[in-house]
């Protein structure tokens, strides 16, 4: 409980300990106390011992904590604020270690204190709960915490700094946490006649279940007293899903224990009357017992061990001290690596946990690995849930029994379409077929080598499901168990059914970007599945990768081999750019799928197989996969009871994001192939749909046929499918003036917006307002979260480690995905602030040019994000280097823009280019300029070479009219370096045998070859293309 004064503290102090023993306090918080040391004394009370004050003045400021002395608390560590802010104290109770901090922040909107404060707790805080208390003079919400008489709704910069901490530590604030909606003020502003909500509580999300805060009446002073409760004893049950530890495969005792334990169970067990299956999960159940029980006698015995190796450190530390030696030294440094041996193990641990990858142990401490570990688990922590009647409930067992209902009722299907009804729709459309052989290749029988080639593909350091085992022991001991184990699938294949838990997955939940954590629609349901069960999809995976490209049509790009999102987003702005330049009344429809990959419908999508030409055996093995799998669902280390799956595709399935694409391609079809829906038109092609998985993006004209068109073919897609469009949630993006009336629409009807969100980016009409949707909030989040990681305990190698792992690929995403280019201030502010990081807002020592270097050139190899802008739009030119279709991609409206000249032409022109209409579309102009600036960067020459084309070509003109020939380009005459022969020019009798030319064309010749001698001479030496050209040639 923590009590505010604003009038001088000891005046009223009989009262307020009079308070505070009735709501029978253990920790006191007071805030302002403006007591002089001399006076520290008075806040002494019969019932409090410890006290520890923080005083500047008797005029402004100070702080208190007081310890109950029934309290049984063992102090860690304390730190006092010399300006009377803060104290921060470390406590063991109850054999619980928590971080206690007091704090009375300044009245003015001050960002620096909050950083100032966490700054301290970072290092304090790495392995106890968190315990925040005191006057914050901010609110968190300003519509809830702020009567109507305020007037200002946006929340303060101090408050969005303290916001990102909370969320980066995973700490919630307490009284709001327990009520969600509800309006209640802790102060009263005599001035401005408004109440606030700005003394709470804060603490772990993982332990606010365990706590409850209330307001008390505004009495002594213009502040409410606060009261907090924290139930230390938990009886609360959690389950603990086993899991293999990895490092055991380094152990050669325990792998032959292994073995050896496996020969025996296969002897004793082994036989014709014992199902494979049987055989498998019983194998596994032995195993995990045998592993459990030599890791519990490994783990005493390394207990033992580094007890005795720090006993032995103090005795050789003493001895060394009173009769320094050369062997005594040696013994005590073996002693002290024995022991460094055993805690590296630890943090391997940890590491696993984190998923660190190319760790360097000597750049971060363990108190940060830990602090860093702590962090995630709370932030991984569900505090609290929403049930159907909207009650928000926070006790761990109640959080599950939410999901767990809310997961069955999901994957429960109350659709069962007609066969009839669904191959009806089906047949209506125009569908590819698989060729005879990829049905064959399809249904043959699973091999061997292709179950461990599945294997083999499997990342490492990934959590397994729900028997334990990771891939990292099947690939271990894949000669050991590959025999069952292909018994095994070819039981399954011609049971049509998985056996025993082998179809059993655990459901793990990501909370969604800027979604309310408070509703379970707003998580994102990963299933763990098993190992083994893995093996199979990933090779059934396998062969599917290589069809789905010829039955997938190229507008979904989504988990296809060698299609990119990016494809998808350079389509969406060369067709905005398009549409603004055709003055047609168009509009971009971005859908929302409800649940899309949950709600697949196992009838439809078996029918749809069918219809693509899969054969009886491929579809029976994912019929067989779909055949009752059962989940269950974990939260806060607590798994519920499982349940049995009816519809959907599971996230973390290798098979799920192909099998999705089938399922939803029928959708996408329909659409391409309605004549009522109009498309946004080039001049030779039409433009309709975008697919990156479940996002989907329409290209319409005549807005309102097509809208009403739309809407009736999903309606009758969703009730043969299950596949469900938020329509509240899916906007409309007029895209010209007059594009779209609101007023005509249909209340059912998505709303119309200004800009829309599409894989993550900001999308508005105008292409040039992208750099400011995009780019400049995410150098403000940038800026914010290096300032707030500047004081943590990290080396420079370490910070520039940060920045790689947490800052660039977020920073990369954008550059990979917008290819204009955010102005020179803004790469400035970028490498500004990222130095300040490096250096701890200290004087630089080191020039950030050096530190972005290679190692071998006296480097650290810091991010340079000029060059990974510019990496990320030479991708692009490789895709104009690249010949392809360019039937309804980006490339053919680029290649329609550029008119004569080819894409793949374009990085061998000079800037007369600058001039042409190809320049005018702003996707080719970056590109081309990116791929200038590349060639000064790496020395290269902007110039004619042997690359060059000879024809359409605006540095060849004739007469102010660029050079072509067709008869000459038909013939195979393009480039310059069509004109020479071993290293000299051709002559025109050479030529003409060559090409096969008309020989009575010597004008010509002479027309062609006299007009290139007036920019560049026909030789050779001066027309050899830079490297990074001849480079990015062979990368086609």
């Amino acid at each position: 409980m923590y009590q505010k004064r604003n009038s001088l503290l000891i005046k009223v102090l009989p009262v307020i300990f009079d308070y505070v023993s009735r709501l029978n306090a253990d920790i006191v918080f007071f805030q302002e106390t403006h007591l002089l040391k001399s006076e520290e004394k008075s806040l002494t009370d019969s019932n409090f011992n410890k006290i520890y004050n923080s005083c500047f003045n008797s005029r402004q400021r100070g702080v208190s904590v007081l310890l109950n002395k029934r309290l049984p608390v063992n102090i860690i560590n304390s730190v006092i604020d010399p300006e009377g802010r803060y104290i921060i104290i470390k406590v063991v109770i109850y054999n619980k270690c928590f971080t206690i901090l007091n704090l009375y922040a300044p009245n003015n909107d001050d960002p620096d204190f909050f950083h100032r404060i966490f700054s301290e707790l970072s290092d304090l805080s790495a392995d106890s709960s968190l315990i925040i208390g005191g006057d914050f003079n901010l609110a968190l919400n300003t519509s809830l915490d702020r009567s109507s008489k305020c007037s200002n709704t946006k929340p303060s910069r101090s408050a969005k700094v303290l916001m990102d901490y909370m969320e980066d530590l995973g700490i919630g604030d307490v009284w709001r946490m327990n009520n969600p909606t509800k309006k209640e003020y802790t102060f009263f502003s005599p001035v401005h006649k408004s109440f606030s909500r700005i003394d709470f509580f804060l603490s772990n999300n993982s332990i606010v279940h365990k706590m409850s805060s209330k307001i008390h009446p505004i009495i002594i002073s213009d502040h409410a007293p606060i009261s907090l409760t924290l139930q230390c004893d938990s009886n609360q049950k959690v389950s603990s899903l086993w899991r293999f530890n990895t490092s055991l495969l380094n152990d050669s005792k325990f792998e032959k224990i292994i073995r050896k334990e496996w020969e025996d169970f296969l002897l004793t067990n082994d036989s014709p009357e014992i199902s494979p299956s049987l055989l498998w999960e019983t194998g596994k159940a032995v195993i995990r017992g045998k592993i459990i029980s030599y890791s519990s006698f490994k783990k005493k015995q390394e207990q033992i061990a580094e007890k005795t190796l720090e006993e032995k450190i103090k005795k050789l530390t003493d001895e060394y001290a009173a009769n320094p030696s050369e062997l005594l030294w040696e013994k005590l440094q073996n002693t002290k690596l024995n022991l460094n041996i055993i805690l590296s193990k630890k943090t391997d641990f940890i590491l696993q946990q984190l998923r660190y990858k190319n760790f360097d142990y000597n750049n971060k401490s363990g108190k940060y690995l830990a602090n860093q570990l702590k962090h995630s688990k709370e932030n991984s922590f569900i505090a609290a849930i929403s049930d159907n009647a909207g009650q928000t409930l926070n006790l761990p067992q109640d959080i599950n029994n939410i999901f767990h209902d809310y997961y069955q009722n999901l994957y429960s299907s109350n659709l069962n379409p007609d066969p009839e009804d669904i191959k009806t729709f089906l047949n209506k459309l125009n569908l590819p077929q698989l060729t005879i052989d990829q049905k064959t290749t399809l249904d043959s029988p699973l091999t061997l080598q292709e179950l461990q080639n599945a294997l083999d593909s499997m990342s490492t350091g990934k959590a397994p499901g729900p028997d334990g085992f990771p891939a990292e022991f099947l690939k271990h001991f894949w000669s050991m168990l590959a025999p069952l184990f292909f018994r095994v699938v070819t039981e399954i294949k011609n049971k049509g059914h998985v056996g025993g838990h082998m179809n059993t997955a655990n459901i793990k939940l990501l909370l969604k970007p800027d979604k309310n954590p408070i509703l379970p629609s707003s998580y994102r349901p990963i299933s763990l599945i098993n190992t083994d069960l893995k093996i199979i999809s990933k090779a059934l995976t396998s062969r599917l990768e290589k069809v789905v490209q010829s039955i997938i049509h190229q507008d979904q790009t989504g988990f296809i081999k060698n299609r990119h999102s990016t494809d998808n987003v350079r389509r969406l702005f060369n067709v905005i750019n398009m549409a603004q330049n055709s003055k047609k009344k168009t509009i971009i429809l971005s859908l929302d799928a409800e649940k899309a990959f949950d709600r697949v419908n196992w009838s439809f999508l078996l029918t749809v197989l069918g219809k693509f030409g899969f054969g009886e055996s491929f579809i029976q093995w994912i019929s067989t996969l779909y055949n009752k799998p059962k989940a269950s669902v974990t939260t806060n280390k607590i798994t519920s009871q499982s349940f049995t799956l009816q519809r959907g595709t599971r996230q973390g399935c290798p098979l799920s994001p192909l099998l999705f694409a089938i399922f939803v391609e029928p959708l996408a079809a329909a659409v391409r192939q309605n004549s009522v829906i109009k498309g946004i038109h080039s001049s030779i092609s039409e433009h309709k749909i975008n697919l990156y998985a479940d996002d989907i993006l329409l290209y319409l004209e005549e807005p309102q046929s097509s809208l009403e068109e739309v809407f009736n073919l999903i309606n009758s897609f969703s009730k043969l499918s299950d596949y469900s469009i938020n329509w509240t949630k899916s906007s409309i993006l007029p895209l010209t003036k007059n594009s779209w009336n609101p007023a005509h629409q249909n209340p059912q009807h998505p709303s119309t917006t200004n800009t829309i969100k599409y894989l993550g980016l900001n999308i508005s009409p105008n292409l040039n307002e992208l750099i400011k949707l995009n780019h400049d909030p995410m150098l403000d989040k940038v800026t914010e979260d290096l300032r707030r990681w500047n004081n943590l305990p990290i080396s420079l190698l370490g910070r520039i480690a940060s920045v790689k792992m947490k800052i660039l690929p977020k920073i990369n995403y954008l550059f990979s995905m917008i290819p204009l280019k955010p102005p020179k201030q803004w790469f400035q502010r970028l490498d500004s602030t990222t130095t300040k990081f490096y250096t701890r807002n200290k004087k630089p020592k080191i020039s950030l040019s050096t530190l972005q270097k290679n190692k071998d050139e006296g480097g650290l190899e810091a991010p340079n994000f000029m060059h990974y802008y510019l990496a990320n739009q030479i991708l692009y030119l490789t895709e104009w280097l690249n010949p392809k279709e360019y039937y309804n991609t980006w490339l053919e409206i680029e290649q329609l823009d550029c008119k004569h000249i080819k894409l793949s032409d374009l990085p061998f022109i000079t800037a007369t280019l600058k001039h042409h209409n190809c320049f005018k579309n702003p996707l080719i102009a970056s590109t081309l300029t990116a791929w200038w600036k590349a060639l000064d960067i790496t020395n290269g020459q902007l110039k004619t070479s042997i690359l060059s084309p000879i024809w359409h070509n605006p540095d060849f003109k004739n007469k102010k009219t660029p050079l072509y020939l067709k008869t000459w380009e038909e013939s195979g005459i393009t480039h310059l370096q069509d004109l020479f022969e071993n290293d000299k020019i051709r002559s025109y009798n050479n030529l003409t045998q060559a090409f096969d030319i008309n020989k009575s064309n010597f004008l010509q010749y002479l027309q062609v070859t006299e007009t290139i001698k007036k920019t560049t001479p026909l030789d050779l030496t001066t027309l050899q293309p830079p490297e990074l050209a001849i480079y990015m040639k062979k990368s086609q």
